[in-house]
């Protein structure tokens, strides 16, 4: 038997929201709380704006966590990093706000988020961040240094 998992947006007609809003995010108790999966996550297709020009920025998000209790949903994430498009705000302040509103969702044991953003002025700008608890700090420091 499936347990209710009370989600808002899986299964529901899509409303998609333009600016930024952290609590489309949801998540679902993970069924295997005493494994280590290292999980990928990609969005081909996440975009912000330039807080100075408002020039649209394009870029790949790559998100990469080790659940603890709890997985995010995969069409809440989408419907969150979609809410990005409309936001101004530079590609580091994406990034970190990213980390920052999933480990407050899920309080993983690892989680990193990678962004790969278009050149503009022919510089490719491609920020790192990553959190760990305690027992995985270890993880961390190797994953920050062997970083795209």
């Amino acid at each position: 038997m499936t347990p209710e998992l009370n989600l808002k947006s899986l299964g529901a007609k899509t409303p998609y929201i333009f600016e930024y809003n952290s609590d489309l995010l949801e998540a679902f108790p993970n069924p295997n709380p005493n494994l280590d999966p290292l999980i990928t996550l990609e969005c081909k297709e996440f975009t912000s704006l330039c807080p100075i020009t408002s020039q649209p920025d394009f870029g790949v998000i790559f998100i990469r966590y080790i659940p603890k209790d709890k997985m995010v949903e995969s069409k809440s994430l989408k419907l969150y990093l979609f809410s990005y498009r409309n936001h101004g705000s530079f590609h580091e302040s994406c990034i970190n706000t990213i980390l920052l509103d999933l480990v407050q969702l899920l309080e993983p044991k690892y989680l990193e988020v990678y962004g790969d953003f278009a050149s503009r002025g022919g510089i490719a700008i491609k920020p790192f961040v990553n959190y760990a608890i305690k027992e995985y700090q270890e993880f961390k420091e190797k994953r920050l240094l062997n970083a795209k």
